[in-house]
């Protein structure tokens, strides 16, 4: 079996990351690429460090939903992901991997045997990364946006009031989509972030069936809205088209940039240009620390204000074939 490369003029192509902001032009397949386009899918995610409550939960979730057909999506990490999907495949194999890195590196290691039994047991594994492309901690947040992507709907078992997990739901709610949460003891440390999104209005669920019955809800009004999505699927096409042949010269462009951007990535986004600069520069400049550059520059990413060519180098989001003109430019200095 071979990784595929898919664009999105290709049918193969997730037709629901068209929906999303700051889709990826391209993904990189191996196993059955049928499911990227599944009639139904649910993202389960949750802590590395998950409790043997959260172990149980997750298992059963993920079992009870696949049963109804329904495809698990995840990140293929320790704890909650790996969990999710070993009892998705286990029950009829339909999983999506989402990695954080190219195809040459697994990440974590320790779940190589989980890549392997995904591929081979009917699930897809997929990336935004070429093969060669290691994983890093930047990268993961900014993956999260193709698993919300993918996902009808979000489940998050267990996390930290400050996560990965955290981050993805918030993905899916900005994109209009039902985020789950499930219920835990307020004295665990993994309870706190599926606590707060309750809160914040993520529905506590204690069965599957609640999640199966929304489901069966959702695809009534997904169908009635088919008409109106494939309009903007082509809307956003043509914005991307657009975004590729623009070019940053245009001050007017940068000035509008500026009124709407978020107060916290100004600093940085003045710094940028379409040559990449590393971070470890990005905070000499600003005279701030370097993981306090890395929390707001990697959502700067997700949100398509700036780019990442290569581990800890970033420049301004001119569109991926503009960045890569660019980068032939630099020659061997990468």
């Amino acid at each position: 079996m071979e990784i595929i490369e898919i664009n999105i003029d290709n049918t193969k192509y997730p037709q629901r990351l068209l929906q999303i902001k700051s889709f990826p032009t391209k993904i990189y397949a191996l196993g059955n690429t049928d499911l990227l386009n599944a009639r139904h899918t649910i993202g389960i995610v949750g802590s590395r460090k998950c409790s043997e409550y959260g172990r149980k939960v997750a298992n059963e979730f993920s079992q009870k939903l696949s049963e109804k057909g329904i495809c698990i999506i995840s990140g293929m990490a320790a704890g909650i992901d790996g969990i999710a999907h070993n009892a998705a495949i286990d029950e009829c194999g339909k999983t999506i991997a989402v990695l954080g890195g190219g195809f040459n590196h697994i990440y974590p290691p320790e779940n190589e045997w989980l890549f392997h039994k995904i591929v081979e047991k009917g699930g897809c594994v997929i990336s935004e990364y070429s093969p060669e492309i290691e994983a890093d901690k930047s990268k993961f947040p900014i993956r999260n946006r193709i698993i919300s992507g993918l996902s009808d709907a979000v489940l998050v078992v267990e996390a930290l009031f400050k996560s990965g997990s955290t981050i993805t739901a918030r993905l899916a709610k900005q994109e209009g989509k039902k985020g789950y949460a499930i219920p835990n003891n307020i004295y665990v440390s993994t309870a706190g972030g599926t606590n707060r999104l309750i809160q914040e209005g993520a529905f506590l669920v204690t069965n599957s069936m609640q999640i199966i019955n929304d489901t069966i809800s959702l695809e009534k009004i997904i169908n009635r809205k088919k008409l109106v999505k494939n309009e903007e699927t082509k809307d956003n096409r043509s914005i991307l088209n657009n975004k590729i042949k623009a070019d940053n010269k245009n001050d007017e462009n940068n000035e509008s940039n500026l009124n709407i951007m978020p107060k916290e990535y100004l600093d940085i986004y003045k710094i940028l240009s379409d040559v990449p600069i590393h971070i470890n520069e990005i905070s000499k400049k600003l005279e701030k620390p370097v993981y306090e550059i890395s929390s707001v520059v990697t959502m700067m990413e997700i949100d398509g204000y700036a780019y990442q060519p290569q581990t800890n180098y970033f420049m301004k989001n001119l569109g991926d074939i503009k960045n890569m003109e660019n980068l032939v430019k630099l020659g061997d200095r990468f």
